[in-house]
């Protein structure tokens, strides 16, 4: 036989089918499962951070509208005692801030910051119980609350 006829009767050579991208083999179904879940964990951990800063969210917004309100010095003093306390509850629970005052109520708030800086003393913290505030002591507290607030520990 010659190689001519041998090659005649061959049958022409098929192309292979194209590789379809769908279905994905089960690697990437597994990859995918895991970027998801890894995807949900970030978000639920991104709002739960979202839920427990809502308290200094709030209390850097209600001290901006304190200062912009021009009242009186013990109606304003009596309102950042409130805001004082509000957010020590909302940070520390009601159980550890609620029977505090004085000396002890001023330390339970520096201590609630990340350096623990003295920002209060027993003077700026029961300001608000005060008769006559001078407008310097009230604008004090104002200041040593607005650093406390910018120190406070985050939360996790």
């Amino acid at each position: 036989m010659e190689p001519e006829s041998i090659i005649s009767m061959l049958e022409p050579l098929r192309e292979p089918g194209a590789v379809p991208w769908w279905p994905l083999a089960p690697g990437w179904w597994v990859l995918g499962a895991m970027m998801l879940a890894l995807a949900g964990y970030g978000l639920r951990r991104l709002w739960l951070f979202h839920l427990r800063a809502a308290p200094l969210r709030a209390a850097r917004k209600a001290l901006a509208q304190l200062e912009a309100r021009s009242e009186p010095g013990a109606e304003r003093a009596a309102a950042l005692g409130r805001l004082q306390r509000q957010l020590a509850i909302a940070v520390a629970g009601r159980k550890a801030s609620a029977g505090l005052t004085g000396h002890a109520w001023a330390e339970f708030l520096n201590s609630l910051s990340k350096s623990k800086a003295p920002y209060f003393d027993e003077k700026l913290a029961q300001l608000s119980y005060l008769p006559g505030i001078a407008p310097q002591d009230c604008d004090d507290a104002l200041d040593a609350t607005r650093r406390w607030l910018d120190d406070l520990e985050r939360p996790q």
